[in-house]
């Protein structure tokens, strides 16, 4: 092979190979520009409904609106109130601002407060129907474990002063 051929062949390889690289890049950028507007919206929309939920927990007439069946209005106030907990809690592990560690921790936190054991237990079913992906079922399932060991640590707490009063 004559030389002007090899470094016309190898010319043609690196340009080929950089020209590959760059599109590569090129899409890399595009997906994460992508991700990043999807994040954003996500987190707009996520603040639109922070503050629907802050406006609707200070507003008489919201709980008429939200509330159901035997509830008072301030049982109302406090769902609307645990709701904006749970809401919050979800977007950050949705943008992935808190790890899995992290989220069992807020998750055992939020499930101490007997308010949000009854609220999870009433609304876990529509939340699962509400959102199905990966993200909500890891959500989800970490909320739920959360639930029974904060029951199971209730209902201990409950018989041993039960046993104690006896």
């Amino acid at each position: 092979m004559k030389t002007s051929t090899a470094i016309l062949v190898a010319a043609t390889a690196v340009a080929t190979v950089t020209t590959l690289s760059a599109e590569r890049r090129h899409r890399e950028t595009i997906r994460l520009a992508k991700e990043q507007h999807r994040q954003s919206l996500e987190l707009g929309v996520a603040g639109l409904h922070q503050q629907h939920l802050a406006d609707a927990a200070a507003d008489p007439e919201q709980w008429e609106i939200w509330g159901k069946d035997e509830r008072t209005p301030e049982d109302t106030r406090r769902t609307i109130k645990v709701n904006r907990q749970i809401c919050l809690t979800q977007l950050t592990h949705t943008l992935n601002l808190v790890s899995l560690d992290e989220l069992r921790v807020r998750a055992r936190a939020l499930m101490e407060r007997p308010a949000v054991r009854k609220f999870w237990t009433e609304t876990r079913d529509f939340r699962s129907q509400e959102t199905q992906t990966t993200k909500s079922d890891v959500f989800m399932s970490i909320l739920d474990r959360e639930l029974v060991t904060a029951t199971r640590k209730t209902d201990t707490e409950d018989e041993a002063a039960a046993g104690g009063a006896a």
